[in-house]
C-alpha cells in the first residue's frame, strides 16, 4: 500500500488531503479537516458515561479537536513553538480520521509505505528541519508512526502547487512560467508568495504576523464580551464566526451584522497592506492567488481587482493540502 499526503497544519485548522493506493492498485482520495484545538484530557465525576477520545503523547494525554474545544483550557495556537511541538500529535489525529472514509485499518496506514509533504509559515522556513525531524519517527497511544520522505515546504507553495500542477503532480504548460502572487490567508498569518517565471521570489515574499482572520475573531470576541458577558478562547470564537451565531441560554443569537462589519473592516484593511507593499509586484504580475480560510472573508480585496486576474481556488481552504499532495505524487 502506498499513501501520498499533503498536511496543511494551521494555526486555526488542520486539513489533510491523502492519495491511497491499496495492494490490488485501487486508489482512494480522503480529505479532513478539523480545529487545531488541544487540552489536557481530564478525568471527570461521570468517569466513561460519554466516551471521549484521548491521545497519548509525550507523557501526557490529550483531547485534541473539536473535543479540546469543550475543554476550559484549551492550548494558545498561535506560536511556532505550538507547532513544532504538536504538530505530530495533530498529524496523527489527521491520519487517524482518513481511515474510515478510505476503509482502512489503522494497522494498514502505520505499515504502508507514506510520504508526508507539508508546509510552515514563511518566516519560520528555517526551521523547517526541526519540524521535519519532530515528524520523521514519533508515538502516539503506542503507535509508532515514520514516513518514509518527508518534504516541508513554505507555506503558499502548496497553493503554488495546486495552481501550477495537474492531479498527478505534473506541471501545467501553460502555468508553470508565470508570474503570481499568491496571499495565504490563515487564522494567523497571512503569508505572501511571490513567483517571478514559475520560481519563488524572496525579496517580494514575506509574512503578516497576527493577520489573519484573528483579527476578525479578536472583534468579535470583544463584541459577545461587551453585548453577551461572554469570554470565549479564540479558537472557540472562530467556530462561533463559521456558523454566524451564538446560544445563549438554549437561544441562538444573530451574529450576522456583527460579522459583516468585522469582516468588512478586515478586507479594507487587508486591502491597504496588500496594496502598500506589493502593487509594484502586482501591476506586473499574471495572476493573483487568493487562499486559505481567510479567503472567504475578504470580498473588497478580491474585487478590487479585474475579474480574470484574480483566482480564489474552490475549497481554497483545502488548496495548501491539495498542492502539498500533487508535489508529492509528483516526487514519488
Amino acid at each position: 500500500m502506498n499513501v501520498n499526503i499533503g498536511l496543511d497544519v494551521g494555526f486555526g485548522d488542520v486539513k489533510i488531503v491523502a492519495n491511497i493506493v491499496d495492494n490490488e492498485g485501487r486508489e482512494t482520495i480522503a480529505l479532513l479537516k478539523y480545529p487545531t484545538a488541544i487540552a489536557y484530557a481530564k478525568d471527570g465525576i461521570i468517569g466513561d458515561l460519554a466516551e471521549q477520545k484521548e491521545y497519548e503523547f509525550n507523557g501526557r494525554t490529550f483531547v485534541v479537536g473539536n473535543t479540546a474545544l469543550q475543554s476550559q483550557n484549551v492550548f494558545a495556537t498561535r506560536g511556532i513553538e505550538f507547532l513544532l511541538t504538536y504538530s505530530p500529535l495533530l498529524a496523527y489525529k489527521a491520519m487517524a480520521g482518513i481511515i474510515e472514509p478510505a476503509s482502512l485499518q489503522l494497522a494498514d496506514l502505520l505499515s504502508a509505505k507514506k510520504r508526508l509533504c507539508l508546509g510552515i509559515p514563511l518566516a519560520y522556513y528555517p526551521k523547517r528541519h526541526e519540524l521535519q525531524r519532530r515528524l520523521s519517527a514519533y508515538n502516539v497511544s503506542g503507535n509508532t508512526i515514520q514516513f518514509d520522505n518527508i518534504e516541508v515546504r513554505a507555506q503558499g507553495q502548496g497553493i503554488l502547487f495546486d495552481y501550477m500542477l495537474d492531479d498527478h503532480g505534473r506541471p501545467l504548460s501553460d502555468r508553470i512560467n508565470q508570474n503570481v502572487l499568491v496571499l495565504d490567508i490563515g487564522f494567523n498569518t497571512v503569508d505572501v508568495l511571490a513567483v517571478i517565471e514559475g520560481r519563488p521570489n524572496r525579496e517580494w515574499s514575506g509574512m503578516l504576523k497576527d493577520a489573519g482572520i484573528c483579527r476578525i475573531c479578536e472583534d468579535l470576541k470583544t463584541y459577545l464580551q461587551k453585548e453577551f458577558n461572554f469570554n470565549l478562547c479564540e479558537q472557540v470564537v472562530k467556530e462561533v464566526l463559521q456558523k454566524g451565531h451564538v446560544s445563549l441560554y438554549g437561544a441562538s443569537k444573530d451574529l450576522s451584522t456583527c460579522i459583516r462589519k468585522t469582516t468588512e473592516a478586515y478586507s479594507d484593511w487587508l486591502s491597504r497592506e496588500v496594496n502598500s507593499g506589493w502593487d509594484g509586484f502586482l501591476k506586473r504580475a499574471d495572476r493573483l492567488i487568493i487562499a486559505g480560510g481567510g479567503a472567504y472573508y475578504v470580498h473588497n480585496l478580491r474585487h478590487k481587482y479585474p475579474e480574470q486576474f484574480v483566482l480564489v481556488p474552490d475549497d481554497s481552504e483545502y488548496s495548501n493540502a491539495w498542492g502539498f499532495l500533487k508535489f508529492a505524487l509528483g516526487a514519488s
